[in-house]
């Protein structure tokens, strides 16, 4: 899926209609897509897989502002942020990426 496509749907769940934060989006699509290598090990960021990284840039847009906070109480109104952004993916890209083989058994032999 292009840039583009993935800039449109992201726009379309805000409900933004003009072309004056695309700049800013593209940012967050591209921070998005850098945690996502990061964090799996991958080059690239696969097809299947853009809808982690979309998803992703929509709660850093909303979060916009809100960096660093864990949550927010303001008249009356409350809002708890997730504090890591891919949590809930994570199984998924532990099952895809093996990302807890790191944690090896295997057998040790004394000669």
């Amino acid at each position: 899926m292009s840039d583009d496509t993935q800039l449109n749907k992201i726009k379309r769940r805000l409900g933004i209609k003009d072309n004056r934060q695309d700049e800013l989006l593209e940012d967050l699509l591209d921070d998005a897509k850098s945690q996502f290598k990061v964090i799996t090990g991958a080059d690239i960021v696969d097809e299947k897989y853009e809808f982690i990284t979309r998803d992703v840039a929509l709660k850093l847009y909303v979060r916009k502002g809100s960096e660093g906070t864990a949550s927010e109480s303001v008249d009356g109104y409350s809002v708890t942020y997730a504090t890591q952004l891919f949590d809930e993916y994570l199984p998924i890209l532990e099952r895809d990426f093996n990302l807890n083989s790191s944690r090896q058994s295997g057998k040790v032999r004394f000669l």
